[in-house]
């Protein structure tokens, strides 16, 4: 239940005159030790607030600590800018879980992000016992110590001879050997299985080499033996280099190392060590795919489309390795008769059962008992938000958002602090309202232990159940930056002024009811046999000229369907590309199609200085546009002048990109801006150049928004800019690093760049939760947009969560009926008013909730 709180009995974060990016003088309260959410149209300023100057500034001052003051010369380099405030009070430590897709890392997978694989790693590093590649057998070094009782353990009076297996010895030297042997006072050796006294020298029938074994002694079995097996097992170790046969009369041989060495075929195993199990160093990849578990990336004639890299991950698992990322001698290291391979590819639940039942031996039992106190807090992490179902040897770019988020939260989850502030950025992305009262648990778990969650969200659902809200706006960009309200939820419902409170007034997220769905869904896109990952050989139909949306848990297997099948499936039978795709069995009705675009969640460029001004086309314009004013023209200025990016115009000391990299070794790194240029990028000469009063750097720092009212006269720069804004992102300041987007700003840059190009062709859309960091206000201008595009005869598929989309659809295709192997079937599929009270799925009930 919400709680009212009152500032005689609550703690209180105060902010005063904040004035960062596009806060304006901003003064706030934050309770401590409760839930807030901080809500408001996207672009209003909350990332601003909550990172960029409460969670900055708490680092700043944290990081202060270790830097004396008097280090003045430190200060330029290594301390934190300070954000734009005139103060702050109550601060505490601050932890932030800020959203996004991970980067599609090819090696990294789901066991190396949470830490499990490295722990993994140490039990294999303390317990494995390394077996011979070649014979299978388990390869065991003993001690002096378990050699006696391993002999003592036969029964009494058992005799055995104990020999030294000798290093090979060439012909012409095997007279000096049994010289020596004999003067050392040894009476006896062992060859071809037979027995030969060294007195006198025996001889030998001729040959290049031979395989000499020193007899030491011979012993009954008995207890007072014990002094003496052990002095025989000593010597004999001593003469064998490690090496000791045991040949009891019975005929049966025994062979005991001190060395980790094959009794078979003598292969020495390595002793395990951390690096043998990791597959990014040398000493543990495998030398084929060098750790990546695939087949290596043919060599192109032609460079990849960004589009495509994804898709690398769909190639065939490595030939030599079978996907495992090892090489021989790490897979070789058994722990139970399991390589640390196979428990990798343990699923949370099974591995947390392996685990459990293990059985070490006496010596053993504190190594494993400390290992499972690492790791099993966090798999009941993973557990409770619902991801038992994942294996740990799963790459991590292959997770959909919504596993993505949940597995930054397990986390924390797994190792909570008290008293401090948890920072959380929109963890309703990517779930499922089903999942999100697994959420709501782990953030009333983390209030519970004494901590304030503070939590940057737009979803409905999460805003009623905090305990204090604060909303900013009214608008984005300069018209955002103002504290519209802060209270209880109860108390935002009643608003006037709020962007939020309408739909907190109505769970139908605005609207009356379900939308009429379009006539005429006749012509449909099909895909047969579907059974790539979870999927379970399944066929869907996609109408076209139609908003389609995929729904289901997270995990239930959309991203299998639409992204990894249906999208290369089509760009195949289109004849664009060749790229992998899961199996399936037929694909049928896009003859129609002329195109197919896919807007996932990945960044839009990796470049660090790409920016929405240049992934959209729009800075080229502008660099020429410059160019051809007369101070450029008098100046001989050309439009690469212009460019952040090449020598000449740009600032030279940050390289064009208006800020410093601080690498912070054992910490996180972070960036100041550039000292030089003051973050322009530019030099002065070239700021200098102006159009309509504003540089080429005050244009960069415009919103979309802004920059199309500057241009408005300029068609090649307007018209994209105009994109950007019917796409949602007038707040989107054109110079922003891309690297810096949210997965739904990344999504609809992507859209926008292609729109802008004109495509008069039929063509399909297909686009991965485009919600993402959208306000509800914003989301009913997104299906405002889609529909257009729709009207003009293209089709949208989209996979999406947000109910307020779903209820726009004129089809829905819903996964299930659970997440991971319970998921992959489809429990319903048709126009959405036909089927919202036909069937009984996760989705349905959802939206039955929602809708009056």
């Amino acid at each position: 239940m919400n709680t009212t709180l009152s500032e005689a009995s609550q703690a209180w974060i105060r902010i005063r005159g904040a004035r960062h990016h596009n806060l304006q003088n901003l003064d706030v309260d934050i309770p401590k030790d409760a839930f807030v959410v901080v809500t408001g149209v996207s672009g209003s300023g909350k990332s601003t607030l909550v990172f960029d100057v409460l969670h900055a500034e708490t680092q700043r001052r944290y990081l202060n600590t270790f830097l004396p003051s008097s280090s003045m010369a430190l200060l330029p380099t290594f301390r934190r800018e300070k954000p734009q405030v005139d103060s702050m009070e109550g601060l505490s430590p601050t932890i932030a879980v800020e959203q996004g897709r991970f980067p599609p890392q090819t090696r990294s997978t789901v066991g190396t992000f949470t830490d499990i694989y490295d722990f993994l790693r140490l039990l294999f590093t303390r317990l494995g016992v390394p077996t011979c590649p070649s014979c299978r057998r388990p390869i065991q070094s003993f001690t002096l110590r378990q050699m006696t009782e391993a002999i003592l353990e036969r029964p009494a009076g058992a005799r055995v001879m104990l020999v030294a297996p000798l290093e090979p010895v060439p012909e012409n030297k095997l007279p000096g050997l049994l010289a020596s042997l004999k003067r050392d006072g040894f009476m006896r050796i062992r060859w071809e299985n037979q027995v030969y006294s060294l007195d006198p020298l025996p001889i030998l029938p001729r040959r290049p080499w031979y395989d000499l074994e020193l007899v030491v002694d011979r012993v009954s079995v008995k207890p007072q033996a014990t002094v003496r097996l052990a002095g025989s097992l000593e010597l004999a170790a001593r003469y064998g280099q490690g090496a000791v046969r045991a040949v009891w009369d019975s005929g049966e041989t025994v062979t005991f190392s001190q060395l980790p060495v094959c009794d078979q075929c003598g292969y020495r195993a390595e002793a395990p060590s951390m690096a043998l199990f990791s597959f990014f160093h040398p000493k543990g990849m495998c030398p084929h795919c060098e750790g990546t578990g695939k087949e290596p990336r043919p060599k192109l004639k032609k460079p990849v489309r960004e589009e495509e890299e994804p898709f690398w991950a769909q190639c065939p698992p490595c030939t030599a390795c079978g996907g495992s990322r090892l090489n021989n001698l790490a897979l070789s290291v058994l722990i139970a008769g399991y390589s640390i391979a196979a428990v990798n590819a343990m699923t949370v639940t099974e591995l947390t059962q392996w685990l459990t039942t293990l059985r070490p031996l006496l010596h053993e039992e504190e190594i494993v008992t400390r290992i499972r106190q690492e790791i099993l807090p966090r798999l009941n992490a993973l557990t409770t938000l619902g991801l038992g179902y994942l294996s740990f040897d799963r790459s991590i770019a292959s997770l959909s958002s919504g596993e993505t988020q949940r597995l930054r939260l397990a986390q924390q989850l797994a190792a909570p602090f008290s008293g401090a502030v948890y920072i959380f950025d929109e963890p309703s992305v990517g779930l499922h309202p089903q999942d999100m009262e697994r959420l709501m648990g782990v953030l009333r778990d983390l209030r519970r232990r004494g901590n304030t969650v503070l939590v940057v969200e737009h979803d409905v659902s999460v805003v009623q159940a905090a305990d204090y809200v604060v909303e900013l706006g009214p608008g984005a960009g300069p018209e955002g930056g103002r504290l519209i309200f802060a209270g209880t939820p109860k108390e935002l419902a009643q608003c006037a002024g709020s962007s939020t409170a309408p739909f907190l007034r109505s769970r139908a997220a605005g609207t009356s009811g379900l939308r009429r769905p379009r006539k005429g869904l006749t012509q449909f896109l099909e895909i047969h046999g579907a059974r790539g990952h979870n999927l379970k050989n399944i066929s869907a139909r996609f109408p076209l000229r139609a908003l389609t949306c995929v729904t289901g848990v997270s995990g239930s297997g959309k991203s299998s369907l639409v992204v990894e099948t249906l999208y290369p499936a089509l760009c195949h039978a289109l004849g664009r590309t060749t790229m992998p795709s899961l199996p399936y069995e037929t694909l049928r009705g896009f003859e129609t199609l002329r195109r197919v675009l896919l807007m996932d969640q990945f960044p839009a460029r990796r470049l660090p200085k790409s920016v929405p001004a240049t992934y959209c086309g729009v800075f080229d314009p502008l660099r020429s546009l410059f160019a051809g004013l007369p101070e450029s023209k008098a100046r001989g200025y050309s439009p690469e002048r212009f460019s952040f990016s090449n020598p000449g115009g740009r600032c030279e000391f940050c390289r064009g990109d208006g800020r410093l990299r601080v690498e912070m070794l054992l910490l996180p790194d972070f960036y100041v801006t550039c000292p030089h240029c003051e973050g322009s990028r530019y030099e002065p000469e070239t700021l200098s150049v102006r159009f309509k009063g504003l540089s080429i750097a005050d244009v960069l720092r415009l919103t979309v928004s802004e920059a199309a009212t500057v241009f408005r006269h300029v068609p090649s720069i307007h018209r994209k800019l105009q994109v950007m804004e019917e796409v949602g992102l007038g707040y989107l300041p054109l110079g922003q690093p891309s690297s810096t987007l949210s997965g739904g700003e990344s999504q609809r840059l992507k859209l926008a760049k292609e729109l802008a190009r004109s495509a008069p062709q039929p063509t399909l859309y297909l686009l991965d939760e485009p919600t993402t960091g959208l306000h509800p206000q914003d989301v009913a201008r997104l299906v405002t947009f889609l529909d257009r595009l729709v009207a003009k005869g293209h089709t949208v598929i989209v996979i999406e969560h947000d109910l307020q989309l779903v209820r726009a659809a004129d089809y829905v295709v819903d996964l299930g009926p659970g997440a991971g192997p319970e998921g992959g079937h489809i429990v319903a599929e048709g126009p959405l008013d036909a089927v919202l009270h036909r069937f009984d799925t996760p989705t349905f009930r959802a939206l039955r909730g929602s809708t009056p």
